[in-house]
């Protein structure tokens, strides 16, 4: 008996342990990686262009507790064959298509400059999750073959999170820290 009590909380620990432990999301093929604060649920879609190309989309997404609140972390990464080089007016109307598509409200897009990505796309909206009000932020950044996107998504009151800032925080192109 004590020895499967022994296991049980082996086992209790090994399991908080794991789920607090950082995981890398870098889909083979994308020159961009982000740390989760745990495993992320992970899928991928695949799509054609006009052009015949294949794009292919590796997603992870996590929401982890925060305090009984709504918390989203979400990354896309999307390898895109003969990519050309987005524009800060090319990338802002990206920002504005996607609030209209995932019909946003209250969207406000602009460009960030970064001297290591160049030109990221930002959309700050409010959104619906849950049945709750969230805040929510998408951050586009470009490489020459690779679109990422990361959102991070919490109630008002709750956002950002720490734990979220520490995600934007964790993006790399390449291996080199974004600043």
């Amino acid at each position: 008996m004590r020895a499967l009590a022994v296991s049980l909380f082996a086992l209790c620990l090994s399991t908080l342990s794991a789920a607090a432990d950082p995981a890398a999301f870098h889909p083979e093929g994308c020159d961009f990686q982000i740390s989760f604060p745990a495993a992320p649920a992970q899928s991928q879609v695949k799509a054609s262009t006009d052009r015949g190309d294949t794009i292919i989309t590796n997603k992870a997404e996590l929401h982890p507790d925060a305090g009984g609140k709504v918390s989203i972390m979400r990354a896309e990464c999307s390898k895109i064959p003969h990519m050309g080089f987005m524009d800060e007016s090319i990338l802002t109307a990206n920002m504005q298509d996607l609030a209209t598509a995932y019909k946003l409200q209250s969207p406000s897009a602009g460009v960030l400059r970064n001297k290591v990505v160049g030109p990221i796309g930002r959309l700050h909206a409010k959104a619906r999750s849950g049945g709750k009000d969230i805040t929510l932020e998408i951050y586009r950044y470009t490489s020459g073959s690779s679109i990422f996107d990361v959102w991070i998504g919490a109630e008002p009151d709750a956002f950002p999170s720490d734990a979220q800032s520490a995600f934007l925080k964790s993006i790399k192109l390449n291996g080199q820290d974004i600043p």
